[in-house]
């Protein structure tokens, strides 16, 4: 790492309506540097890099590029100087293939055509750079990718570029342990070339091998920066949340207990769906956390998202709680108790410019019938934001105001509000800070308690081992093998989920 500063900010202020996002930030990031920013939901990390991407006007203060003062007025201006970015929500235009996302904007020229030969070999590289080739190709349809795909694809649309600056947001949010590693040593490569780099996280245990520099922010506020080697897990969660969090072993209530003759309240078999998954079978009983772990593409989203309704199942049969139900759209299975949180929020969760009001009590509102009592869905809303400590200036403001986190929640929130019998959890902390984590994480311990259960999808291995009962693993649209609590292990989980082990199911 050299000292040279690439970019640096000075009293970087930014207000949204109701909200100071960002107040005074001072930060300063040089050639070869890995710097990351930490923070709880709304503390101001994803707004302070779309104001360095050009993507909002800073209310205040000054940016300086190479020691000379810059304004960008769009993401094109920041990219012509030599800076990129790896989005939270990817950015990536679903109806456009890969190789045109990658290089929209940039791309290879023969004259006053396009050159598709350059655009193909170079897009080539870069899948195989990060490892799928195999499982993406140049022309395949972005909206045909999985959530964890499309995230890869945005990592190489900021590589494309050759940038001298990137910033990566929350980007191993979608990716499993063995992406995860892929992408930390192209970071590595990247410092060693001297581009500078800003790295934001929840996962704390990934910055300590990687980052040269740490800022932390809460609130909107800078509140302290210094060298990696002087913070510890414990003191970087006491500046993100300003107080000392209580033991990380998160207090469950669940008694874990064999569940077998409980009755079974959602059987799958032989569930297949071209393309992503062939004959999955599994049961879910009463009270139960089925979880569903595997690596990118393996098809865990599509189950779910098969058994909801988003994108029914090609064949296979579904049962509730002994009633074969098919389910050809979200509204049947909302019908039958059953919920969905979907990794993607903001494409399949939300109504983005809808107040947090009308977001909470959307699932309710369709049980109503014709009439709605207004008075009820204020009241729904506001004890649904207390509950979940949803940071927002209002119920009534637009659900895109608000950070992912707080996003997250709503969509929780709306489902708690439903009473589900049957809930259908994917990727619950993508994007959430760890005292919101443990919160949710006691929320779905309660969930279970009270009778509901749940099919969890998570990239996180510590985290299925934490909250499920038993772990379902899929491989390339199969599932392989189903574990009992007393077989977890991460290194048996991932021998099944790269295809090492297999069982009969």
């Amino acid at each position: 790492m050299t000292n040279e500063v690439l970019m640096e900010l000075v009293e970087i202020s930014k207000r949204f309506p109701g909200v100071m996002a960002v107040d005074r930030v001072n930060i300063k990031i040089c050639k070869g540097e890995v710097h990351a920013i930490l923070g709880e939901n709304g503390a101001g990390k994803s707004t302070l890099m779309n104001i360095m991407f050009g993507y909002y006007p800073q209310d205040g203060g000054k940016i300086f590029w190479k020691g000379n003062e810059i304004k960008f007025d769009n993401p094109l201006e920041a990219q012509e100087v030599g800076i990129g970015m790896v989005h939270q929500e990817n950015s990536l235009l679903p109806d456009l293939d890969v190789q045109d996302n990658i290089f929209l904007g940039h791309f290879p020229i023969n004259g006053l055509m396009i050159n598709r030969n350059v655009e193909k070999t170079r897009t080539l590289e870069l899948l195989n750079e990060l490892y799928i080739g195999d499982l993406v190709k140049p022309d395949t349809i972005v909206h045909d990718l999985t959530m964890a795909q499309k995230q890869l694809v945005e990592i190489a649309k900021a590589l494309s570029s050759n940038p001298q600056f990137i910033m990566f947001d929350e980007p191993t949010a979608s990716l499993t342990s063995n992406e995860t590693e892929i992408l930390i040593k192209i970071i590595r490569n990247l410092k060693e070339k001297g581009v500078g780099i800003i790295y934001v996280t929840h996962r704390l245990n990934e910055i300590f091998g990687l980052a040269d520099t740490v800022t932390i922010l809460r609130d909107g506020k800078h509140i302290i920066s210094g060298p990696i080697s002087e913070f510890n897990n414990e003191k970087v969660i006491k500046y993100m949340v300003g107080r000392q969090l209580e033991e990380q072993v998160y207090g469950l209530e669940r008694v874990r207990e064999d569940r077998s003759n409980l009755q079974t309240v959602l059987k799958v078999e032989n569930l297949t769906k071209k393309r992503y998954f062939n004959n999955v079978s599994f049961d879910l009983k009463r009270g139960e956390i089925l979880g569903f772990a595997g690596l990118v593409g393996a098809g865990r989203s599509e189950v779910l998202e098969a058994i909801f309704g988003y994108e029914p199942a090609d064949s296979g049969e579904i049962y509730v709680k002994g009633d074969k139900i098919k389910i050809t759209h979200p509204m049947i299975s909302t019908q039958a108790n059953i919920g969905l949180i979907p990794e993607e929020r903001k494409l399949k969760g939300l109504f983005l410019e809808l107040s947090v009001k009308d977001n909470i009590n959307v699932v309710v509102d369709c049980k109503s019938g014709m009439f709605i009592n207004r008075k009820k869905r204020k009241e729904n809303a506001e004890e649904s934001v207390k509950k979940l400590e949803v940071k927002t200036s209002s119920i009534e403001q637009a659900v895109m105001n608000l950070s992912g986190g707080n996003q997250q929640k709503v969509i929780l929130s709306r489902w708690l509000l439903a009473s589900p019998e049957i809930l259908l959890v994917d990727e619950p902390t993508h994007g959430i800070d760890v005292g919101a984590k443990a919160e949710i994480y006691k929320i779905i311990d309660k969930l279970t308690i009270d009778g509901i259960s749940i099919l969890l999808v998570s990239s996180e291995l510590p985290e299925l081992i934490l909250l499920c009962d038993r772990i379902a693993i899929m491989y390339h649209g199969k599932m392989v093998g189903i574990l009992n609590r007393e077989e977890f292990s991460q290194e048996r989980v991932m021998s099944y989920a790269t295809g090492q082990l297999q069982r009969d199911c």
